[in-house]
């Protein structure tokens, strides 16, 4: 009579037998020596499958993506003393790959902290340091709902296969700036802009950065991440070490105003093209009950006399002269290019 099995006992020697592989034909000494043979490959492919790095899901490499652009990451670690980030200040960085790394594993190792997940872990690092990499240009997409994860999945997948990838691009260091200051909330549609040179001859002062760009897309430095971490606190991130960093106000502040001259006013005289080739003081209205009124027949003549129009100098022809463009401040880099 046969005694049945339990359930646990069937699965353990179902379990061998897949491992064992089945039983010699004929005892002897050569069949043994197959058997182990069979065996022993067995087993080797067994370890070989379990060491192989898997695929990691398109989520979870967008998600390591995040946190390497520090989304997510509290804000203490960022700056662990308010003393570091005092009020009306700017602070530039450089992201350290080798904390990146460890946050990278850390995660990876959660949920076992054996030597089987730790072994894992190594198998798997390189290449999700190499995934992570090509994800952080889409981060910044995918917030701002211009494509999906799977879409993103997708353009690496065929960017892979176009080859326009390269090994070379994870020696790109992710470097930034942490800036407070009430411009964050004043300016809430504030521009950034980054480039590779701070050279005037690149990147003269007063150029259009669209145009620059689109004429010198060499100079230009991605901007990876922009945000706002509080009412007064802003991060920005970019796919290499600038040299020089712009930034600007909204577009949609251009305004109507004067410039600041010692106790008084100036405005600047523009020709047709809209630069500034000269500055005339502004006259104001002297018997006026509220000071520092305009006179503004007065800043006519006087815009007329230092440049004659062909014909007498309208409305708009001095509202050109008090139009005040979006200001821009530059951080150019303080040490030569190595």
């Amino acid at each position: 009579m046969t005694t049945p099995l339990s359930s646990g006992a069937r699965l353990l020697a179902e379990r061998l037998g897949t491992l064992l592989g089945p039983p010699a034909a004929t005892p002897g000494p050569q069949a043994g020596r197959r058997t182990f043979a069979a065996n022993a490959t067995t087993t080797a492919d067994s370890t070989a499958t379990a060491t192989a790095a898997p695929t990691l899901p398109a989520y979870v490499e967008h998600l390591l993506a995040r946190w390497s652009l520090l989304h997510d990451l509290p804000f203490r670690y960022l700056v662990p003393d308010a003393r570091l980030l005092p009020a009306a200040s700017i602070r530039f960085f450089r992201l350290d790959t080798g904390w990146l790394a460890q946050l990278r594993a850390g995660a990876l190792a959660v949920g076992g902290d054996g030597s089987r997940e730790r072994a894992a872990t190594r198998t798997l690092l390189p290449q999700v340091t190499a995934a992570v990499t090509e994800q952080l240009p889409l981060v910044r997409e995918v917030q701002r709902t211009r494509m999906s994860i799977p879409v993103a999945a997708d353009l690496l997948t065929e960017a892979r296969l176009a080859g326009e990838l390269s090994a070379t691009d994870a020696a790109v260091p992710v470097t930034g700036f942490l800036l407070r200051s009430a411009l964050v909330s004043g300016w809430p549609g504030m521009e950034v802009r980054a480039w590779a040179s701070d050279s005037p001859a690149d990147v003269p002062p007063g150029v259009d950065p669209d145009v620059l760009a689109r004429n010198r897309p060499d100079l230009v430095v991605e901007l990876l991440r922009l945000e706002r971490l509080s009412p007064s606190v802003l991060i920005a991130l970019f796919r290499g070490a600038p040299r020089l960093v712009w930034l600007e106000e909204p577009p949609q502040s251009v305004q109507f105003g004067l410039e600041a001259a010692g106790s008084g006013w100036q405005v600047p005289i523009r020709d047709g093209s809209g630069r500034d080739v000269g500055m005339v003081p502004v006259p104001m209205r002297p018997a006026s009950p509220v000071p520092g009124v305009v006179d503004v027949e007065r800043l006519a003549r006087a815009l007329d006399q230092a440049r004659p129009l062909p014909r007498p100098r309208g409305g708009a022809a001095v509202a050109l002269s008090l139009l005040q463009a979006p200001s821009r401040q530059r951080f150019g880099a303080s040490t030569p290019p190595s």
